[in-house]
């Protein structure tokens, strides 16, 4: 994604810096510990392993400590070259290593004359335990060494027992039902914020700027050739532009005035092609298809930055096969798509999902930038969008009679599907954002990417979906998270006052503002508190589906905070014609209208969107008119009318002038 460009040049430049100010694993928020483990009211106790400045070996422990759940360690690590990545290993409580159960060190200072240097980490890892250091890592990347001690050493706790976990907050609100004025907000007529995120949106794709080439979506209005200068997003992200443009296949879909279909057609193929030429760069870097994002001439950008961003492939092929659907419904051959959108062999000029779906087959196992473009792991959302991917892949496959491609993908898509209970953290009711060390200090493993994994990759077929159980409990978990974060927080009414839900940002930790970073520097989003808004839009449209819903310990939160008043019991299930069954479906309407609410709360009087909106003045800032942040509107609009059974609402958005 855009996200942090200003950070993610620091970072990728030098993955010395990318670990600087680094904690991580395994820190929990709301679970239990094993209380036992701890000593009660005694000072901490500090092992010190190696006094002084080795001189005969590159990486070596100095100390470590235990104390009230925190693991402190300290290492020499011989500066051998620029980029580094230092890691140790541990075993938790039940004694098992998981690459989980490992913590990121980050440089602390350099030894005085040495060639040695001082790194360090302090996270705490009470959730889920530590009996045993394992050993200590040291990648020196750019020579292509890695240099490990052995350690075998038990952990004993010191010092106080960690903090108790927090209570889930009690909801400060009992919005029930839809809401005039978000119906009025919404309305798909001229004037509307709905009408002007169309128009703003398209404005973004194509866009008048000498060079850019058909197919490209900039990702906002800030960059060179615009007013406001910085952040410099006068790029071509694939993933912000592969879901871009499947709003305007949305609407293409949905549309009934001939004149816009054509548009909206012609603005698919374009992308298409577009997608093609990028493929096709030469320029391309080691990350191939998983090249983040490109110049507005669909050349690569080559300079520093977060690759590969493997997500980028997968959400282009879901995009481009809905449409190759939708274009055939409306009489479009065949033939036609086979040519003109999947087969990358025969027509590598203009046909690019076969080749992004073959990448995505070969490279969803390996480690991959996240979608902000700020640490490389095994990421849930870059999972589940692979996984749609190639389940939507196999499945057109076999369509156009290609039973060897249908099957690669098949295959691939299950054994992806294997990995993703790694991701559930049964101790905190949570899928864990990331399945490995967490950087940036990101020790609540808290990130509203798990929902935009769940919208943007849920295949349809009951993995993972709006309803189930774990992304339940996480949607409670993530969203609540902010409710401390943001000064804003504790504004809960409009001026008329009408409930606004819980302003979102990417995750509790974040530091980037807009333009660079500062200490408790992130913000709130208007795509992510879009997100929640479509999420709970979506989950109560898969009950009504279903005709029932059941309660269970792992669920019993999310209902209890966003259907208080509903009197649901755990262990029951409630038919489609009982009244809890109503409340809850009127209560995630309710809601759902609040995280509205909260956008228009603090979009400007004009309706333009940036990327974010400040914690304490809730004004808007960071890169101007977000592409992505009127198309996260818009599919949350649409989310809402399809709760209400709005049948001509996107038809109506699709006929709505935009030039």
């Amino acid at each position: 994604m855009l996200g942090s460009p200003a950070l993610q040049l620091v970072l990728n430049s030098s993955w010395d810096m990318l670990l600087r100010n680094v904690a991580t694993p395994l820190g929990g928020l709301l679970a239990f510990y094993p209380s036992s483990s701890f000593a009660q009211n005694t000072p901490c106790q500090t092992t010190t392993v190696q006094a002084s400045t080795p001189s005969d070996t590159n990486v070596a422990l100095r100390s470590y400590s235990y104390c009230g759940g925190n693991l402190d360690v300290s290492v020499y690590i011989a500066n051998v070259n620029y980029n580094k990545v230092v890691t140790l290993y541990y075993t938790d409580s039940q004694g098992v290593s998981t690459p989980l159960t490992s913590v990121a060190l980050g440089y602390n200072s350099s030894i005085p004359n040495t060639n040695y240097e001082f790194w360090s980490a302090n996270t705490p890892v009470y959730l889920d335990g530590i009996t045993q250091l394992l050993n200590l890592t040291y990648q020196a990347k750019d020579i292509g060494q890695t240099y490990v001690q052995q350690l075998q050493l038990s952990v004993k706790a010191s010092g106080n027992a960690p903090p108790a976990p927090a209570a889930i907050p009690a909801p400060y609100a009992n919005p029930s039902g839809f809401s005039d004025d978000i119906t009025a907000w919404l309305a798909p007529k001229s004037g509307s914020q709905a009408d002007f995120s169309k128009t703003r949106m398209f404005l973004n794709i194509n866009p008048d700027i000498d060079g850019a080439a058909k197919g490209t979506v900039v990702a906002a209005r800030s960059g060179p050739s615009y007013e406001q200068q910085l952040p410099d997003y006068e790029y071509d992200w694939v993933r912000d532009s592969s879901l871009t443009m499947d709003v305007v296949r949305a609407l293409y879909s949905a549309s009934t005035v001939d004149s816009f279909t054509r548009k909206y057609k012609d603005a698919m193929f374009h992308y298409a092609e577009g997608r093609a030429v990028e493929q096709n760069d030469p320029s391309l870097t080691f990350a191939g298809l998983g090249e983040p994002k490109f110049y507005l001439n669909n050349t690569a950008f080559t300079g520093p930055w977060g690759r590969p961003q493997n997500d980028g492939p997968a959400t282009a092929a879901i995009t481009l096969i809905e449409f190759a659907y939708d274009y055939m419904k409306r009489g479009g051959s065949l033939s036609s798509v086979r040519q003109r959108i999947w087969d990358s062999n025969a027509n590598p000029k203009v046909a690019p999902v076969l080749k992004d779906l073959l990448f995505v087959a070969s490279n969803w196992s390996s480690p991959s930038f996240d979608l902000w473009e700020e640490e490389e792991s095994a990421h849930f959302y870059t999972r589940l969008v692979q996984r749609r991917a190639l389940v939507m892949g196999a499945k057109f496959a076999t369509l156009l009679g290609d039973a060897a491609t249908s099957s690669k993908l098949s295959s691939a898509a299950t054994q992806l599907t294997a990995t993703l209970d790694q991701f559930w953290s049964p101790n905190r009711k949570l899928i864990l954002y990331e399945y490995g060390p967490v950087l940036a200090g990101k020790n609540s493993f808290i990130d509203i990417a798990v929902i935009l994994g769940v919208i943007h990759g849920y295949a349809g077929d009951g993995v993972y979906s709006y309803t189930n159980d774990r992304v339940l409990a996480s949607a409670l978990k993530i969203s609540t998270s902010f409710l401390d974060v943001y000064g804003i927080a504790k504004t809960t009414k409009d001026s008329k006052g009408l409930p606004i839900g819980i302003p979102i940002g990417r995750y509790p930790e974040d530091v980037y503002n807009g333009v660079g970073t500062s200490p408790n520097g992130g913000n709130p989003w208007y795509l992510t508190t879009a997100i929640m808004a479509q999420y709970l839009y979506s989950a109560a449209s898969e009950y009504q589906a279903a005709g029932t819903l059941t309660v269970n310990n792992v669920t019993a939160s999310f209902f209890a905070y966003y259907a208080p008043k509903s009197g649901l019991k755990i262990g029951k299930a409630y038919s489609s014609n009982t009244k809890e069954f109503a409340s809850v479906i009127a209560s995630l309407k309710g809601w759902g209208d609040a995280y509205i609410r909260r956008i228009k709360y603090h979009t400007p009087a004009g309706g333009n969107l940036a990327e974010e909106f400040n914690r304490n003045d809730g004004h808007a800032q960071g890169a101007a008119d977000l592409t992505w942040s009127y198309a996260s509107l818009l599919t949350a609009a649409f989310a809402r009318a399809a709760l209400s059974g709005d049948a001509s609402y996107t038809q109506k958005i699709a006929a709505l002038a935009y030039e």
